[in-house]
């Protein structure tokens, strides 16, 4: 999933000097910063919004999206706050993390989840958009043209125009091309900001229109999918 205005150099914060942003590897120490920073650019609405359920769906979409990363990678301003994250998949390669543990998290936090009926319905909801989201894949051939995937791209609001989203965006590109990958795949949606993928040049490769139910008899996408493919470029 790619981050709504990634890039956009609107409201940047002119106080934050680019060359003082920290790049490193994700710990299990960032996980709690980075829910954090998944809520506040995707939160639930309705009756789940501005509660704990809300939170403990981000955390569930960022673990099923760590779960498999062979590189996640985040940004840190120079007092200690999360600028910004990418993880990446490397068809293959071993996660970065202990793959049980994020397992474990997962299964505690969908138990949290299933404590209330509407989060529990919006984790159903959520678990249908990943099951499509592998339809779209096949559809695609993502996985049969490309040996990468950027699973999560998110740029904190509050540093946008600072250059962070690209520190990411070519840190992810150098690890690609370090493990010879040449292509790579992401999914997003009308949610984000998808014109920065068209100006990289990432090709369109599947899609479904918002409007289409998820699974037969359930609710329909509330917003355009798709799925982008790019070639590795340094």
């Amino acid at each position: 999933m790619a981050a709504k205005n990634a890039t956009n150099p609107a409201g940047g914060n002119a106080g934050i000097n680019p060359n003082s942003i920290i790049y490193r590897p994700i710990t299990w120490d960032d996980l709690d910063a980075v829910t954090e920073l998944f809520d506040r650019t995707w939160p639930q609405d309705g009756a789940l919004a501005g509660t704990e359920y809300s939170t403990l769906i981000s955390r569930y979409f960022v673990l099923h999206y760590l779960q498999p990363a062979t590189f996640a990678n985040a940004a840190f301003t120079a007092d200690g706050v999360l600028a910004g994250v990418t993880f990446i998949r490397v068809a293959g390669e071993s996660p970065q993390l202990d793959e049980i543990d994020v397992a474990g998290e997962m299964t505690e936090t969908e138990r949290l989840i299933r404590a209330d009926v509407e989060a529990s319905k919006r984790l159903d909801r959520l678990n249908n958009a990943f099951a499509l989201e592998l339809e779209l894949e096949r559809e695609g051939h993502a996985n049969e043209t490309t040996l990468g995937e950027l699973e999560l791209f998110v740029v904190n609001p509050d540093v946008r125009g600072c250059g962070v989203g690209g520190g990411l965006w070519n840190r992810m590109q150098r690890y690609l091309a370090a493990w010879d990958v040449d292509a790579f795949y992401l999914h997003t949606d009308s949610d984000c900001d998808v014109s920065f993928y068209d100006h990289k040049g990432l090709e369109r490769i599947a899609e479904r229109p918002a409007g289409t139910p998820v699974a037969e008899g359930d609710e329909p996408l509330f917003d355009d999918m798709f799925i982008y493919r790019g070639q590795v470029q340094i």
